[in-house]
């Protein structure tokens, strides 16, 4: 909540104005009256610029000094309602929100806030997983429900999201986010035109607004968009759908014949499922649709579990490489020099 006194005059953040604080910070119209110890001492780069005596001539509000910061409004209040109101950003698994998140990030990594920064990328990480078997379980908890050891938070809907989020991990130096990020950029280019949500297209070249701030991707994050969209929009028909027509002959088979024409006519019916899911390689085929093979043999279908989970296992591993990033592996060392093993199995390192 914020009061002002005129439409253009900066108003206080009741929320962060402390009447025994004695530094005010201005981001935009706002205006928070804070504890300089206490940000000089979770913040080094905040200890520096405090540390230089005042000029006397310098602003003061209410005989504060004032400090005034460049960054969006929105985000200084996320960053210093998580220093003041330790119950606002809590850790993982606890739920919070992508925009809290984005703006913690941001302003931890830039003031060096470095427990706050950990807790963010913790945060966004768990989303952004790093195993086929994360991937497969990443889901959030309702608000009304336990935290899910999965995902803190809540997918927003809005297809700008993975723009801010590409631009923000290069910002920050989480490469291990970008994958996924990628993959779901594609995805989201890629949606139907009769989907109800939202699709994404010249805004990954020409830049957008996301929660009122301008996101873009940088040249060589357009031509890593477009180097890897190719193979990841043919993969669903041509690589993770090919387990039902080839081979055509399974060893260990009891009834070729029968088995074949089963494996085909589920590929008919599902060739329209395919066409509507081509943006989604890794979900084309589900759990449920193996019921479409209930007719064939035991050995065909342990052989087709295993040769789809194969095909996507393959296009898991090469998703780092489609968008010119490093391998997994060198992806899973740099998360786990940067927040620990949070989120992450060790025997995954390997």
């Amino acid at each position: 909540m914020e009061t002002s006194t005129k439409p253009n005059e900066p108003r206080r953040a009741l929320d962060l104005w402390f009447e025994d604080g004695n530094l005010v910070i201005q981001a935009g119209t706002s205006q928070f009256r804070v504890y300089r110890g206490i940000l000089a001492a979770r913040s080094s780069i905040f200890q520096d610029m405090l540390a230089f005596p005042q000029p006397p001539d310098s602003e003061v509000v209410e005989e504060c000094p004032l400090v005034c910061l460049p960054d969006a409004e929105s985000e200084v209040s996320d960053f210093l309602k998580a220093i003041f109101i330790p119950e606002y950003f809590p850790a993982f698994p606890a739920l919070t929100t992508s925009d809290v998140i984005v703006g913690c990030l941001r302003l931890s990594h830039k003031y060096e806030v470095d427990y706050l920064r950990r807790r963010a990328l913790i945060h966004l990480s768990s989303r952004y997983r790093t195993t086929l078997a994360e991937f497969d379980s990443r889901v959030c908890s309702s608000p009304d429900s336990a935290p899910s050891k999965a995902m803190s938070w809540p997918w927003p809907d809005v297809p700008t999201f993975t723009l801010c989020v590409i631009q923000l991990a290069r910002e920050v130096d989480a490469l291990w986010v970008l994958p996924l990020a990628f993959y779901d950029l594609s995805t989201g280019c890629n949606m139907p035109k009769d989907s109800p949500k939202p699709r994404i297209g010249r805004e990954i070249f020409h830049g957008a607004v996301h929660n009122g701030l301008p996101t873009s991707l940088s040249a060589q994050d357009q031509d890593s968009f477009l180097q890897g969209h190719t193979i990841h929009t043919r993969a669903a028909a041509g690589d993770i759908m090919r387990f039902l027509s080839h081979p055509q002959d399974i060893e260990g088979c009891t009834s070729p014949v029968r088995c074949l024409a089963v494996r085909l006519e589920a590929l008919e019916k599902h060739r329209a499922d395919v066409a509507a899911l081509s943006h989604i390689p890794l979900r084309v085929w589900g759990p449920d649709n193996w019921k479409k093979l209930e007719d064939v043999c035991p050995a065909c279908l342990a052989g087709l579990k295993s040769t789809h989970a194969k095909a996507r296992e393959a296009f898991w591993d090469d998703l780092p490489n489609m968008y010119g990033l490093p391998s997994w592996k060198e992806l899973r060392q740099m998360w786990v020099a940067a927040i620990g093993n949070s989120l992450l199995c060790s025997r995954h390192l390997a």
